[in-house]
């Protein structure tokens, strides 16, 4: 099977868990969490339950699962036997907004291609270079997770995934094209539903360069971009979360970690 196909397992046999489902209720919890801390708890919890999953549903008992935890190297890397196998993360709580890719290779050219126009929109040969430089890009099977923090305590979980970002479905839509901030960052827009719009942006912080889908505000945006066929609904829920201490949460985990740094020595 294809990382794809052993993941998307993975994936329906939590979603069948339903209330239980120990990724849902890990997303709903990790949602409050700081971005630069969240991202890595989740990487271990999915490397975790990948691992389990390996081993009791597909009956692999010679699996090995990496969490790696650093940026020259995929988030989750599996090895079957002597094949190797590999996939990112991207997670994203609480914000209206997340990346898709950095597209890395291209932005040069992309900026190369639009610095010294005026915000328009593209006209039919520019959309065509854009959509056939995407194309030019290179990407690795990705599983990402978006929620949505209400003010009710209530988060909405989105699971979803790709393995390339072509814009060609886009091609009969409008590319506005911006010139943005001090440093007149190219930034081009398209259009999903009344809120959202596909972004790519060119410019050199990380929140601003890269593939993003921005002013994701309800569930109803996501619905219509998974119509567009973009990117690939896995599962979808909702879960309160109610009497959470989040203090009491930090002090476990640190006591747990203590406990396991502790268990470690003891055995050297």
């Amino acid at each position: 099977m294809t990382t794809k196909e052993i993941v998307r397992k993975m994936i329906k046999e939590e979603a069948e868990n339903g209330i239980n489902s120990r990724l849902v209720k890990s997303l709903a919890v990790l949602s409050h969490r700081p971005f630069n801390m969240k991202g890595q708890e989740i990487e271990e919890i999915v490397g975790l339950l990948l691992h389990q999953f390996l081993n009791r549903m597909l009956k692999i008992e010679n699996s090995h699962v990496e969490v790696p935890q650093n940026k020259k190297t995929a988030d989750i890397i599996f090895k079957i036997g002597n094949e190797s196998n590999s996939f990112d993360i991207k997670s994203y709580g609480g914000a209206a907004r997340f990346q898709l890719s950095t597209l890395k290779t291209i932005l040069q050219d992309i900026r190369d291609r639009f610095n010294d126009s005026e915000s328009r929109i593209l006209d039919e040969a520019d959309r065509a270079w854009l959509i056939n430089k995407i194309n030019e890009e290179h990407f690795d099977y990705n599983l990402s997770f978006l929620s949505f923090v209400r003010k009710n305590g209530t988060v909405d979980i989105h699971i979803f995934d790709f393995d390339s970002l072509g814009i060609d479905a886009f091609c009969e839509k409008d590319f506005f094209l911006k010139i943005t901030g001090k440093e007149k960052r190219v930034e081009i827009f398209i259009k999903i539903s009344n809120n959202s719009t596909l972004e790519i942006s060119s410019g050199g912080n990380p929140l601003n360069r890269g593939m993003w889908i921005n002013k994701i505000k309800n569930p109803q945006d996501m619905e219509l971009l998974y119509e567009t066929g973009f990117i690939t609904p896995l599962h979808s829920d909702k879960i309160t979360l109610e009497h959470f201490d989040k203090n009491r949460y930090i002090f476990a985990k640190a006591q747990m970690t203590i406990d396991l740094i502790n268990q470690q020595f003891d055995v050297q």
